[in-house]
């Protein structure tokens, strides 16, 4: 594939644009854009003319496809009757859905981007606790705020993040940020995924911790699923120790169920973040949870202040997206699990014949493929020594080269057929190929 046009308006870009980039981690000086002529179901068709089938679905969001017809139809009519900042039905509709849909969502509010509906679910917990301390995951990614971003225990008797960058950690040096504020990561412990022991031990110690925040399935690292019994431990113990529970369920919400992941594990947790698949595309996030949590919002304890909160266009996105998704109590579940499966199977099939070390973790409907002699990779620490990430970051781009676009993991969405598939699997195949001859 030839990039001419696209490497022009990326040197164009940067002359307006800081990076030439809309949304950046750590990379190499001069990575340049793909730019994108037009959209259309699994396709992306870029200014060179190139198609791609798209396992990216930006980053995510578009769950139902690239420009789908319920979704703009739904926009369009929303855009004549208002588009400004006004509080009408359509807020209310949108909530409605969220909360039928969403297990522990007695109320929810809207915000708008991820990293911003997790900022404030954090000051709910914190509101709502009268406690300071948050815990995460090593290797989850939870937004651009200080507190979340990056960091990484000072050493191994230490669980406190601090902000510091590991040479031996891509997640680190990719997350690593200049410019925070000296004590951001003062409050925040990290612990490593499927470590309950860890957890009680933390919860013993400090009695100031206000919020656990965890991705249920860690797609932003090497698709770490939990082990037997870790959500409902993780569950039982908030419980135990009055912690606030929060599922960021930013990539799993409405992707992986319905119900979203507190739905498929079967475990419900006090309060929950939600972007992506929502919006189907479209900037809209939301928080929810139990009613005498949310009421520290409802009494004006705590503040949600933004603009843009529930904007029409973002609600009415999100309306269309649930109630497609709810069709037919959630058919296109079965749909997504179907293809993912074959996908996976394809790709696991074509590693195996080219002698390649691999697995594919996360769920059908988003798959990461680690490059790894292990059977499972079960957190952060073990993705570091077990796994190949610069060979993964490999795999994508050659993956690219021969049509098929993801973002390290790869979604499906409800625009995928077999065809593109199949398609997938043979770029799979030709790229697997080639690592298997550089190893």
């Amino acid at each position: 594939m030839e990039y001419k046009k696209s490497y022009a308006l990326y040197e164009r870009a940067q002359k307006s644009i800081a990076g030439g980039h809309l949304s950046n981690f750590k990379q190499k000086a001069g990575n340049p854009q793909t730019f994108f002529e037009r959209v259309e179901g699994s396709k992306l068709y870029d200014v060179d003319g190139n198609e791609f089938i798209d396992f990216s679905l930006s980053s995510g969001p578009c769950i139902l496809g690239q420009s789908n017809p319920a979704l703009q139809n739904a926009i369009i009519e929303q855009i004549k009757k208002c588009y400004s900042r006004t509080f009408s039905l359509i807020q209310i509709e949108a909530a409605e859905l969220f909360c039928e849909y969403v297990n522990c969502a007695d109320r929810m509010r809207f915000s708008t981007s991820g990293g911003e509906g997790i900022l404030y679910a954090l000051r709910t917990a914190r509101a709502y606790t009268g406690k300071n301390m948050v815990v995460r995951f090593m290797g989850q990614y939870f937004g651009g705020t200080d507190i979340v971003l990056g960091g990484i225990p000072k050493d191994q008797n230490s669980c406190r993040a601090q902000d510091n960058y590991d040479q031996n950690d891509v997640y680190s040096q990719a997350c690593y940020t200049s410019g925070r504020a000296k004590h951001a990561l003062d409050d925040c412990y990290l612990l490593e995924f499927n470590d309950l022991p860890a957890l009680e031990k933390l919860f013993q110690e400090d009695d100031d911790i206000a919020c656990v925040i965890m991705e249920p399935v860690a797609l932003n690292i090497s698709g770490c699923v939990g082990e037997p019994g870790f959500y409902q431990g993780v569950r039982e113990l908030c419980t135990k120790y009055g912690v606030v529970l929060i599922f960021d369920e930013t990539l799993t919400g409405f992707r992986i169920d319905l119900r979203s992941a507190q739905g498929y594990f079967g475990v419900t947790p006090d309060m929950s973040t939600f972007a992506k698949a929502i919006g189907g595309g479209f900037p809209v996030s939301a928080f929810g949870g139990k009613k005498e949590i949310m009421d520290v919002l409802a009494d004006c304890k705590a503040i949600i202040p933004g603009t843009y909160n529930g904007n029409c266009l973002s609600a009415a996105a999100m309306k269309a997206t649930i109630t497609e998704l709810a069709k037919n109590d959630g058919e296109i579940y079965p749909q997504l699990f179907a293809l993912g499966n074959l996908f996976k199977e394809g790709v696991l099939e074509a590693a195996k014949r080219h002698g390649v070390p691999m697995i594919m973790q996360g769920f059908p409907a988003a798959l990461f493929p680690v490059f790894t002699e292990k059977e499972r990779i079960r957190n952060h620490r073990e993705a570091i020594l077990y796994s190949d990430l610069p060979r993964m970051y490999r795999f994508g781009s050659l993956m690219k080269q021969h049509g098929v676009i993801g973002d390290d993991r790869y979604c499906i969405s409800a625009a995928h057929t077999e065809s593109d598939i199949y398609r997938a699997i043979e770029a799979a195949d030709k790229s697997l190929k080639i690592i298997a001859e550089e190893m």
